[in-house]
């Protein structure tokens, strides 16, 4: 129990003030930092309920997510995001209509989770807290997860 309230705590999220100790990323305390600070620093959250977010293609959100990382004039460009985007959507079996659907927006719990790793694949983080990544899943998403 409270896997996910730490979760949420390390990440971040406004409901929770951590009062006291350190979490250090590459020596250096992520709870003082901005939560976009912490996902440029290389921290990496997959929630047990992503959120939908209608208008948004997952492609456009991972390369922004990328390019965000990036310092400027260093972002990736087109065709480096698409290539990457295509070998990596063919390792986890996902159909590449999924990078035009809106983000988790009426996916299955499945999609959720392939969709979660993807883009863990995709943003290379240092540290990755994946956050009850199988639950509710069917043997084929499960399979797919577990690469």
């Amino acid at each position: 129990t409270g896997k996910s309230t730490l979760s949420s705590a390390i990440m971040g999220h406004p409901s929770y003030e951590v009062t006291q100790g350190e979490v250090l990323l590459d020596g250096v305390n992520i709870l003082e930092l901005d939560v976009d600070e912490r996902a440029k620093a290389g921290l990496f959250l997959a929630m047990q309920y992503p959120s939908e977010i209608t208008g948004v293609t997952n492609a456009d959100f991972m390369r922004s997510a990328i390019n965000a990382k990036r310092e400027e004039g260093q972002e990736i460009n087109l065709m480096q995001f698409i290539k990457k985007l295509d070998k990596q959507m063919d390792f986890l079996d996902i159909d590449k209509d999924m990078a035009q659907r809106y983000l988790n927006e009426g996916f299955s719990g499945g999609e959720k989770k392939r969709n979660e790793i993807l883009q863990l694949m995709m943003l290379e983080p240092k540290f990755a807290i994946l956050d009850e990544i199988d639950s509710g899943l069917d043997i084929d998403a499960l399979k797919v997860v577990s690469k």
